[in-house]
């Protein structure tokens, strides 16, 4: 089941906070990657060298880290794990125990118990003391409860490991379940369930409850809320379920630091103190859920969802059965066959809650608006994929075939593996610890070494059971009625009713649910010979690597060594002096002997921070990076418009956006599949980033920029411009995005939506954006890109494995490839001033009636917005100090002490050259009108909190801070990232990190208490977004329409507030675009 958090992860909220500006549901094609540091040269990686040393982690070979496994006296399983390239720390602890363990009559109670471990043990009893050990170390924890497993996590910089590891480890030795602690805990945990009830994205996983065998734990309601947590009882049911289930011999410690192994396992003594109660974890072996049905729900996210049970995967991790089935299937044509019969507009497939004992394989779909009109498209669509299917059986029937794809996903999924395409984290390893051997902890979630020709036969047969099935079909246009259903309805009569009979109060669903009928089991699975002609395998895969060799500088005749910059350099130049220092920075590698040169080549790898400039003119940058020990490339391209996009420039764009994503995912399906990835972003401008083996970069790059060109033939561009349908899907698809994006979360919808508006002048609003769609024509479309193509400023980084001739050729190559060949070069500062609002010490409230349609919806989200001023060097010094305690002591005291909701967070936020912080706050114990006003309560808490801090604190605040400044990049594609955000931007400020630092030490407690208090106390200059959800207005304020609620707004705010108009505000000129460490 999908993981319940115990506090929002505040980097997903970052995520979005940082987003600036809504990109609606821009398409990316991504895989995480990362890679760390350690020598390879061949292609000996297939073998893994480790994998003869009985017993040893098995590990990647170009991983430096070093493990150890070690099992405790009380049989707790521990990985140690020695990174000596990193200051930060993490360790994550998994329980072989979940909701599927807990007693019937308090459902929700494991989840309730993973809250609970957090606030506070006999020797740790303070609630907040390990959320404020974290914040002096830079650091943050998170949990999830799952069906048979719990799992917390944290990191932390390692200076705070010792004590952060005394206080988790008391969380499973002495946690306190007193009455008070349980009593106010009880609150997060409803407005958690609140949120989730509220959420589309919940309702596939809640109605799966609900169909699952009565007898069966998976029937159970698992997230708790205050109907069944005010039981009375409770804190010692939790007392017992705590000591009845939680013993360490069904649980694994995994912990990553840079202080030695020998000093680790001093460390992890107290672990020891765990109790051992020799438990088996209870085995479910059932299929949970009952299927071979269809169902129909009401929701506003529109889609079918092909659900299928299997057997579950998890002793099967050498073979991977689903892996190598949903390959072929996402390479071959079925996809592009459905396209073009336009029945559907995407397919994409995923494992969707698996446990021992079985796995589900889930199919998502999105309707054309043909589709949604043809009361029969669900079992055509059907019917298609079973045939597929069948088609599967054939094919890998044939010895020689399976053994050729065989071969192809075991080279990538080593490939991947070696060279740390995806990188396990803590959380996940503690949880791999738990089921599978201990030396391949890292190993069994990646490669695929045996072909099992019979066990892949028989998923394929599970496949064609429709026993199996499950098909859900989402729609808005359902109503409800308490009328009793047909029985004798047939499928195709149950799919062309708009009607649902059943109601689910808990989890807040309509729906109706109807058995497969024989007439449509005999439609979906009988074998069309004629269609299945139509289907073609995946053809072979050309972009796995054969060289993998690393590159020297001093073996190519064409590159320049590039010289050292330090930014003690850096810190006194301008933008243009800048530029000029890293102009073709480089000294000539002929004046050094082939020692020497190695030499010097070593040193630069080791020392060197900075790309050097290639060009000028078309600011295309290089660095040449080996030091991680991976043959990759991380390539980036940017376009700047000349003009600040009208409405429907931007509309165009983002249609053109969509139709080039169409053609990628189709051209490129092969490589996206063998470790590359790209991500296409084409709004306040055009960027394209390419990640993967630098032996194919070249030419990824080539393909993926084509599609962009608009002044290109149709002859030499895959894209097909003039293709009508292709341009349909791309409307449709544009316009489902923005509708999907007004069913987010309403902090989502505060962050990506609303906020934008308000602080940005020129940001296009998603609902006109709506309208524009429908009255743009193709040619339009391509006119309007045209016209922005046609004078844009350019800029790209190539870094990775690859040298100074290759860096040009390819930025070159790429930037042409987007080119009118009449266009002429354009002047460095093209682009107009960004608008941003200048609050100038207002405050203002904008408060909003979100009528979604769902009385249900008792959420409202609070989104203050303080304004700090345009950028300064300074702010960001005393900002990095701000950040980690303000964020502590907000959640502290605003979730924990009062409340006030699930998901709080602080953000620091720069938009454009303005620099300001964001409080965020949604639940539903108080209206946001009186949240805002709890916010700056305890705004004022914290300048006494910070008032009252002692030397001795405030300098181990600078020092966490300074340490995770001073955290280098881990992989290639973070250091690129890292790098292109200041090229892009277009400060080159690559400095920044060390500036801060130095700032940072010179700052005394009075200079940050009084920036502060200027800042959110004194001078504030204050924007309150405002977010009420229907149910809180109708039935938590019993008002019932919008002008009822204006009237409330203006009757209750605040004396000295006054409400945004945007006709009377004002605006900053922002002539550059600040980047935030």
């Amino acid at each position: 089941m999908p993981q319940l958090f115990y506090q929002i992860q505040l980097s997903f909220v970052v995520l979005i906070l940082l987003a600036g500006l809504p990109t609606f549901a821009q398409q990316q094609n991504t895989i995480q990657f990362g890679e760390t540091k350690t020598q390879t040269n061949n292609y000996n990686f297939i073998e893994l060298e480790n994998e003869k040393h009985q017993g040893a982690i098995i590990k990647p070979l170009i991983d430096p880290k070093s493990y150890k496994y070690i099992e405790l006296e009380n049989k707790l399983k521990v990985l140690l794990i020695h990174d000596p390239n990193s200051e930060i720390a993490s360790a994550a602890m998994d329980v072989s125990v979940g909701s599927w363990n807990e007693p019937s009559e308090y459902p929700g109670l494991a989840h309730f118990c993973e809250h609970m471990l957090f606030v506070g043990s006999a020797k740790y009893p303070r609630p907040d003391y390990f959320d404020e050990l974290l914040a002096k170390g830079s650091g943050s924890s998170n949990a999830y409860t799952d069906a048979t497993n719990t799992n917390y996590y944290f990191e932390i910089t390692s200076q705070y490991l010792d004590k952060a590891l005394d206080t988790f480890a008391h969380f499973f030795i002495d946690p306190l379940f007193s009455e008070d602690l349980v009593e106010r805990e009880k609150n997060a945990v409803n407005s958690e369930y609140e949120i989730d009830v509220s959420s589309e994205d919940w309702k596939i996983q809640n109605l799966f409850t609900l169909f699952a065998d009565p007898k069966h734990p998976a029937s159970r309601f698992s997230l708790g809320n205050n109907e069944v947590l005010k039981k009375k009882g409770i804190e010692n049911a939790l007392q017992s379920f705590f000591e009845q289930y939680y013993s360490s011999n069904i649980m694994s410690l995994v912990i990553q630091s840079r202080i030695s192994l020998q000093e680790m396992e001093r460390l992890i003594k107290p672990f020891n103190r765990i109790k051992n109660q020799n438990l088996q974890p209870p085995q479910f072996q059932a299929f949970p859920y009952q299927f071979g049905i269809l169902c129909k729900y009401k929701t506003e996210k529109e889609q079918l969802t092909l659900n299928w049970q299997l057997k579950g995967r998890e002793k099967f991790t050498h073979q991977k059965p689903i892996e190598f089935l949903d390959y072929i299937i996402q390479n071959g044509n079925l996809i592009d066959y459905l396209k073009e019969q336009n029945l559907i507009i995407s397919l994409s497939s995923e494992v969707f809650m698996e446990e021992s004992s079985f796995t589900n394989y889930m199919m998502e779909i999105v309707l054309t608006e043909k589709s949604k009109e043809n009361e029969e498209a669900v079992a055509e669509i059907t019917k298609i994929i079973f045939n597929y299917i069948q088609k599967l059986e054939e094919w890998l029937s044939d010895d020689e075939y399976i053994n050729q794809v065989f071969k192809e996903q075991s080279k990538i999924s080593k490939l991947n593996f070696n060279y740390l395409t995806q990188q396990l984290d803590t959380s996940t390893m503690a949880k791999v610890l738990n089921r599978q051997k201990s030396k391949e902890v890292l190993s069994s979630e990646f490669i695929m070494e045996t072909l099992d020709k019979d066990l892949i036969l028989d998923y394929i047969g599970q496949l064609k059971n429709t026993q199996n099935l499950i098909i859900l079909i989402g729609d808005h246009q359902y109503s409800y009625t308490n009328e009793k259903e047909d029985d004798n309805k047939s499928n195709k009569q149950f799919l062309q009713d708009k009607l649902l009979y059943e109601k689910n109060n808990l989890y807040r669903l309509v729906y109706s649910k109807q058995k497969f009928d024989e007439h449509f089991i005999n439609f979906i699975s009988k074998q069309d010979e004629k269609l299945q002609d139509m289907f073609e395998k995946p053809q072979q895969n050309d972009f796995i690597p054969e060289n993998v060799e690393l590159i020297s500088l001093c073996e190519s005749s064409e590159s320049k060594l590039p010289k050292i910059v330090h930014s003690d350099k850096l810190k006194t130049l301008d933008q243009q002096s800048k530029l000029n220092l890293f102009l073709m920075a480089g000294q000539d590698l002929n004046q050094y002997s082939d020692e020497q040169c190695s030499l010097e080549e070593h040193k630069y790898q080791k020392q060197n921070h900075y790309p050097i400039l290639l060009n000028k003119e078309q600011q295309e940058w290089w660095k040449s990076q080996t030091s991680y020990k991976v043959p990759f490339i991380f390539g980036a391209l940017q376009m700047k418009y000349q003009k600040t996009l009208s409405l429907r420039q931007f509309t165009s764009l983002r249609l053109y956006n969509f139709m080039a994503d169409e053609v990628i995912s189709k051209e490129l399906k092969l490589p996206l599949s063998s470790g590359y990835s790209y991500e296409l972003d084409m709004n306040k401008k055009t960027q394209i980033k390419v990640y993967g083996f630098s032996e194919h970069v070249r030419n990824l790059f080539k393909k993926l920029c084509s599609c962009l060109n608009p002044f290109r033939d149709k002859s030499k561009s895959f894209l097909e411009l003039t293709e009508s349908k292709r341009f349909e899907i791309a409307k449709q698809s544009l316009l489902l995005s923005i509708k999907n994006m007004y069913q987010d979360n309403l902090f989502e919808q505060a962050i990506q939506i609303y906020l934008p508006q308000l602080l940005q002048k020129d940001s296009h609003d998603p609902a006109k954006v709506l309208e524009q769609i429908d009255q743009i024509t193709q040619q339009e479309m391509l006119k309007d890109v045209r016209d922005i193509m046609n004078s844009v400023q350019y800029s790209s980084l190539f870094i990775g494995n690859l040298d100074q001739s290759e860096a040009t050729k390819i930025s070159d190559e790429v930037q042409s490839c987007t080119k009118n060949k009449e266009q002429s070069s354009v002047s460095d500062n093209i682009q107009d001033k960004v608008a941003i609002i200048n609050l100038k010490g207002k405050n203002l409230i904008d408060s909003r009636f979100i009528e979604s349609g769902n009385d249900d919806d008792i959420n409202g989200v609070t989104l203050n917005y303080y304004q700090i001023g345009q950028r300064k060097q300074m702010n960001q010094a005393f900002i990095k100090l701000l950040e980690p305690i303000l964020n502590q002591q907000a959640y502290n005291y605003l979730r924990t002490d009062l409340q006030l909701g699930y998901v709080v967070a602080v953000e620091f936020k720069t938009t454009a050259c303005v620099d300001g912080a964001l409080i965020l706050v949604q639940g539903s114990t108080e209206i946001p009108m009186k949240v805002n006003q709890i916010i700056d309560d305890f705004l004022d808490k914290f300048s006494v909190y910070l008032e009252q801090m002692n030397n001795r604190e405030f300098q181990h605040l600078k020092h966490g801070v300074i340490t995770d400044l001073k955290e280098n990049p881990q992989s290639l594609s973070e250091e690129g990232d890292r790098l292109w955000k200041y090229i892009s931007a277009g400060t080159i400020e690559f400095e920044d990190r060390q500036v801060a630092i130095e700032k940072i030490k010179k700052i005394s407690k009075q200079e940050l208490l009084e920036f502060y208090r200027n800042s959110f106390i004194n001078n504030k200059s204050k924007l309150s977004l405002q977010l009420y959800g229907q149910g809180m207005v109708t039935q938590m304020m019993n008002l019932e329409t919008q002008s009822e609620f204006n009237e409330f707004v203006s009757n209750t705010k605040p004396k000295d507030t006054e409400l945004f108009d945007p006709l009377q505000a004002s605006y900053y000129q922002c002539e550059f675009e600040a980047t935030q460490i």
